[in-house]
């Protein structure tokens, strides 16, 4: 599929420092990226879209300035960021510290599913053998498959289709009814906001709304000295 780049203009009615916005074109509802896009024009800021194939590489994006705020948005940029030069800067994201073991290593209980445990994919499949069902995640931020509840039957359909190497560290814990989540947005160490992220396994688009709010004003705020953001409103993360 072609990579497509769109850059769209910068309405100068406000004041606001713009924010150059990088979203994933090839991320779930395109109507719901067509949204966003509206939504950032109308508040003076840039979009960019672009289309991200399974490899690493970000395409090239025309009239990227060198010192304006950037925000990326769409699951793919969470594994792309760190690897290119001019969105890197001021990420946090370390492959070998995101990842649950690690949380846990830190957090001990206080960690969501503090009971689990990391095995091979291999193993998981066989431990659901005797008929349990278990929550089971990829250990890293990988996202190679979806954190959910799983049978050995369900288990080995979804890594078996999206190719997942059985040597692959999993974390296996007890299923957990959860309600709501909630998010926090954390800017040089202090908690700026927080917006309910689901109830039930649904976003709230009260709660969408008000994090593309938050992200704006704060990337616009330390537009001088932190130079990017890694948005994944659709995911279970958030980078900044």
């Amino acid at each position: 599929m072609p990579v497509n780049v769109w850059p769209c203009r910068l309405d100068q009615r406000h004041r606001m420092t713009p924010v150059h916005w990088i979203i994933q074109e090839n991320q779930g509802d395109s109507t719901a990226v067509r949204r966003i896009v509206q939504a950032l024009e109308s508040d003076s800021h840039v979009p960019h879209l672009v289309w991200l194939n399974k490899n690493l590489d970000v395409p090239l994006i025309p009239d990227l300035p060198d010192d304006a705020p950037i925000v990326c948005h769409g699951q793919g940029f969470v594994t792309r960021a760190p690897h290119h030069p001019r969105l890197k800067a001021g990420l946090f994201f370390d492959p070998e510290t995101f990842r649950w073991e690690a949380f846990r290593s830190g957090w001990g209980g206080a960690v969501l599913s503090s009971d689990g445990r990391v095995m091979a994919l291999s193993a998981a499949r066989d431990f659901l053998q005797n008929g349990a069902t278990a929550f089971v995640r990829p250990d890293s931020d990988s996202k190679v498959f979806e954190g959910a509840v799983y049978d050995a039957f369900r288990l080995e359909a979804v890594t078996k289709q999206s190719a997942v190497p059985s040597a692959t560290p999993v974390v296996v814990a007890s299923p957990l009814d959860i309600e709501a989540e909630w998010r926090f947005f954390v800017v040089n160490r202090e908690i700026v906001g927080c917006s309910e992220y689901r109830r039930w396994a649904a976003p709230p688009a009260r709660a969408l709304y008000l994090t593309w709010q938050l992200i704006l004003r704060q990337a616009s705020r330390c537009a001088g000295h932190l130079r990017t953001y890694t948005a994944s409103i659709s995911q279970p993360a958030v980078i900044v």
